[in-house]
């Protein structure tokens, strides 16, 4: 979306004259390239001289009466105010400097959002614009940094002499969008769709002037209409939809469109030292199989300070896996954690940058700075980002709760939102702890996938946060918290054998006789399923029932839908 003062005014004259010679007359300041955006918004069509409105353009016009033109700043909607009135309607909540551009454009007042606003932002999502590439777009599109902070995208458009309409038709196709400002600035990203638009302008051997492609020619080609107009596009010949024109009908397809947004995924300083210890005994196997990466020569090693804490996270995110070996308990690098090793340290925020990209969003400068700190994006995203962000997309996420986890899971209320800065002193106020402790703890529980954080610091539970702190609730809670080692990959999997195998545990149960943690029936049916030492799993029985997700002789229902949450 992108819509100057000047837009409005334009379709003010609309309404009196088509003649768009006449428009101009009365309004000359750029008319011919303000034209050319609306007709990119979908709002106008031109030909022969003429301006008409489409369907969308009227509606547009609609809005336009009721607001007081004179009084609008020179950008009345970019993809920075969009954003804003997306967040503001979705959290109820934005900074106050955000409200104020909304304000300052009518589109709120002292409630909030306002009809004007609502409206607009209906108009946004209903319509969609037309793709419009000419050698210029193309050229500043490819050659542009791809994700940045704003200063970037302007430093790259002063130094090669590109004006603002360059930026301006982008945002309007939606594949530019900035993000609102923060204490660091704005950032912007090229949307997913403009990676396809470039795709199908390589096809494109000599440029000699624009490629369009508008709603009614895009439903024409889908449903395998040939015309002349398409033959002159080359979207079509004698055999067909030609494959520059199905490209460009990929384009237009993915404008506009957000993803669900993935996971993102992260490495510590302590998780790396810890695989750099075990792939360095994985080499000492190799010439001596007596060594083994067993805890105590990974302690050995690694020297970190909460050991058992970084080996059950590193299996939650699929690092390591365990295996009995010897009748040992052993930790094995898996292919992710052999290339995390390689790549190194990286965190959510970095890997937000990267998500929010990829979903079609715009992420926030804090986002995007920390992304270069950590080497994930460049010009473009590098290879370290390309392969966190295939891990984030691909890894199947086995729990592993802190204490932290399990404060933020309860204190985030269900299917609202709450600011950050409230979570983080509701968890304080339960169970403690440094103030920065929490808020990494909060980053760290949305790369769990438990919660979302939004670009206005509000924070939401997701549908696996739903689930896990229903389970908890049903769970001791008391106990979940205070324990250490509760909810893990261990006792995970065993509390899914005895899901996935309860006709066999209830005939062990109906067996006369107490159980005191675990019994030994138990452990010889799960050791069946588990590369598991006995040890192991009868420390795992016991922590399940202590923490209520298994009864004396029974799954709990606690234990029903934390196992079901991760299916």
């Amino acid at each position: 979306m992108f819509l100057k003062k000047r837009h409005l005014e334009i379709l003010k004259e609309m309404k009196n004259t088509k003649s768009g010679a006449e428009i101009e007359a009365k309004l000359p300041e750029e008319f011919q390239i303000r034209a050319v955006e609306l007709y990119i918004l979908g709002f106008v069509e031109l030909k022969g001289g003429k301006i008409r409105f489409t369907e969308a353009g009227k509606r547009m016009l609609e809005l336009v009466e009721k607001l007081d033109v004179e009084k609008l700043p020179d950008v009345f909607a970019d993809s920075e105010i969009i954003k804003i009135l997306e967040l503001a309607v979705e959290t109820g909540e934005v900074p106050e400097k955000w409200m104020e551009l909304l304000r300052e454009r009518q589109l709120a007042d002292e409630n909030g959002v306002n009809e004007l606003g609502m409206e607009l932002l209906k108009i946004y999502r209903e319509t969609h614009p037309v793709v419009y590439l000419t050698p210029e777009i193309v050229s500043f599109l490819r050659g542009m940094p791809k994700i940045g902070t704003l200063d970037e995208l302007v430093n790259y458009k002063n130094a090669r002499l590109y004006g603002d309409n360059i930026t301006n038709a982008l945002q309007a196709m939606r594949l530019l969008k900035i993000s609102p400002a923060t204490e660091k600035g704005k950032a912007f990203v090229a949307t997913p769709a403009a990676r396809l638009a470039l795709k199908a302008a390589s096809m494109v051997p000599v440029f000699t002037g624009a490629i369009t492609l508008r709603k009614e020619d895009f439903e024409a080609l889908k449903a395998g209409k040939r015309s002349a107009a398409s033959d002159a596009q080359s979207f079509t010949d004698e055999k067909g939809i030609t494959e520059f024109g199905k490209a460009m009908m990929e384009t237009y397809e993915a404008i506009g469109r957000e993803e669900e947004r993935i996971l993102p995924i992260y490495l510590l300083a302590d998780e790396l030292k810890v695989l750099e210890a075990i792939a360095e005994i994985e080499e000492k196997y190799k010439t001596n199989p007596e060594i083994l990466p067993t805890y105590r020569e990974v302690e050995k090693l690694a020297k970190v300070e909460d050991l058992g804490a970084v080996l059950h996270i590193l299996e939650s995110k699929e690092l390591i896996e365990r295996k009995l070996m010897k009748n040992k308990d052993t930790y094995w690098l898996t292919d992710w954690g052999m290339n995390a090793k390689k790549f190194g340290v990286v965190t959510p925020d970095g890997m937000k940058a990267l998500t929010y990209a990829e979903s079609g969003d715009v992420p926030i400068a804090e986002w995007v700075l920390k992304a270069k700190e950590e080497d994930l994006i460049r010009n473009g995203i590098t290879d370290k980002g390309r392969f966190y962000l295939r891990m984030s997309r691909e890894i199947k996420r086995k729990p592993y709760l802190t204490k932290y986890d399990a404060v933020i899971l309860l204190k985030t209320p269900k299917r609202k939102y709450i600011s950050r800065s409230e979570l983080v002193e509701l968890v304080r106020n339960y169970v403690g702890g440094d103030e920065r402790d929490i808020v990494r703890a909060i980053g760290e529980a949305e790369a769990k996938g438990f919660i979302v954080e939004l670009h206005n610091g509000m924070v939401k539970l997701t549908e696996l946060g739903e689930k896990v702190k229903t389970a908890i609730e049903n769970a001791k809670v008391q106990e979940v918290i205070a324990t250490k080692f509760g909810i893990t990959p261990t006792t995970y999997n065993v509390l899914r054998v005895v899901y996935e195998n309860l006709e066999v545990f209830n005939r062990i149960w109906k067996e006369k006789g107490e159980i005191k943690g675990y019994k030994q029936d138990e452990v010889d049916v799960i050791r069946k399923h588990l590369s598991l030492s006995e040890e192991e799993i009868k420390k795992a029985l016991t922590i399940l029932r202590t923490l209520g997700f298994l009864g004396e002789k029974s799954l709990t229902e606690a234990g029903r839908l934390l196992v079901e949450a991760y299916l």
